[in-house]
């Protein structure tokens, strides 16, 4: 719940005009890099004593009440923010801030009514306005001295793939020794049509202030009218702990998964991640995270391939206006090989950008774009080279919002991997409607 309403506060809050860096008071300039700077407590015995005197100063004011409630005093944040809804009653950041101070207070049906209030709005992009229907629904599962959530979601599609395998389509590839090889049909590149799903849940269980343990589980699937070989499933179950102080969110654990293509078990996975999440401000969110993974093929032909993930991520959330949110991830890391793997390890580094954009309350689409860059250590003596792969992807889709959390998402996704190993070369692209359910 904190994540989501973390993601609310950084597009919402833009909404509020209060205007930090026009300010000639040095003392809320100070305060408000308090606070940034994760010393709420600070900010707070800076700024208590001048109420009498700037009380109703709408920078001031939102700064108290940030501080008293990043700090720990829910009740005090909560009279300091009616007092500047009472002027802008409009102030949607102000209200998702409200929300938080009820909750913290565990007053769930005043919490409640505030996240209500922003539903009424009719500006909100369509992905918040999910968000927040995830979080009144967790509230709704709280009864009295219940500290579970659970939250799901289970979504249908269909579409076309032209390379539902990703195979290349070069009829004859370069091996060693300046020779070449004709591939088969099969080998190639071929389309087909399809039927996705996929369901999932997540629960939450809250420990302590702040503390939480979560369990969770992923099933998606394809099925290919024509091609059986490209039909696949996959199964995700993660587990750990998160806890939430102040503008920060740290979340680790462990994940266990199983990869089936043509109904045949491919690939096990198990691993452990850590991340953390920082608001930075009102405009701006901060990530860091770190992945390890263990990678191993099931079919007696295959373990061959099996490896060793290690990555790690940074990301940078950016609302750039109310409605249009910026995100610039870069990743990077290695596969180590476990086995004889003809290409050996594979040391990698990528980027990718994401912009999302609300038209209405109802409709708002996204676009993604990304790159990676692969080198492997070893010499292949089949095609005679140290395999370098470059890799890119871009998508474009639409988020139309429906009543009681259905949504439908129409996409068109590109993808092409450049390799100086003929048969690694690829393109394809994919085109889907997909009609998802939250709950």
């Amino acid at each position: 719940m904190r994540k989501k309403l973390t993601a609310l506060l950084v597009a919402t809050i833009l909404a509020c005009p209060l205007a930090l860096a026009q300010s000639a008071d040095e003392t809320l300039i100070k305060a408000d890099a308090l606070i940034k700077e994760g010393k709420p407590a600070d900010a707070f015995a800076m700024l208590e004593p001048l109420e009498a005197k700037l009380a109703g100063n709408a920078t001031y004011d939102y700064l108290l009440a940030t501080a008293a409630l990043n700090a720990g005093n829910p009740s005090r944040a909560t009279f300091i923010y009616e007092r500047i809804l009472a002027i802008n009653p409009e102030f949607i950041g102000v209200r998702a801030d409200m929300g938080r101070a009820y909750y913290q207070m565990g007053d769930l049906a005043r919490a409640k009514l505030e996240f209500e209030s922003i539903l009424s709005l009719t500006n909100i992009p369509p992905d918040l306005r999910s968000a927040v229907e995830s979080y009144l629904a967790a509230l709704s599962q709280i009864d009295a001295g219940q500290k579970r959530v659970i939250v799901g979601y289970a979504e249908v599609g269909f579409g076309r793939d032209t390379n539902v395998l990703g195979q290349t389509s070069n009829k004859i590839v370069s091996i060693a020794n300046g020779l070449s090889y004709p591939l088969s049909a099969g080998d190639l590149k071929r389309p087909d049509n399809y039927l996705s799903y996929g369901a999932g849940a997540e629960l939450i269980e809250t420990l302590d202030t702040g503390l939480a343990a979560y369990a969770g589980i992923d099933v998606r699937g394809r099925e290919h009218r024509q091609i059986d070989p490209a039909d696949n499933v996959s199964v995700d179950g993660r587990i750990g702990l998160q806890y939430a102080t102040g503008n920060h969110l740290f979340r680790g654990g462990v994940t266990r998964g199983r990869y089936v293509l043509d109904n045949t078990a491919t690939r096990d996975s198990t691993g452990a991640n850590l991340d953390w999440r920082y608001l930075v401000d009102a405009q701006n969110q901060f990530t860091l995270g770190g992945m390890a993974q263990a990678n191993r093929y099931l079919p007696t032909l295959s373990t061959g391939e099996d490896f060793n993930l290690y990555m790690a991520n940074a990301g940078w959330t950016h609302a750039i206006t109310p409605t249009t949110i910026g995100v610039l991830t870069l990743t990077g890391g290695q596969e180590e090989a476990k086995a004889d793997r003809a290409d050996g390890n594979k040391a990698f580094w990528g980027a990718r950008i994401t912009l999302q954009h609300s038209f209405s309350a109802s409709l708002g689409t996204f676009f993604t774009a990304g790159y990676q860059r692969g080198d492997y250590s070893k010499f292949n003596t089949s095609y005679g080279i140290e395999r370098e792969d470059d890799l890119s992807d871009a998508a474009l889709g639409l988020v139309w919002s429906l009543p009681d959390r259905w949504t439908v998402r129409p996409l068109v996704a590109f993808t092409k991997n450049r390799s100086n190993a003929d048969i690694y070369t690829y393109s394809r692209r994919d085109a889907s409607v997909v009609l998802r359910k939250d709950f």
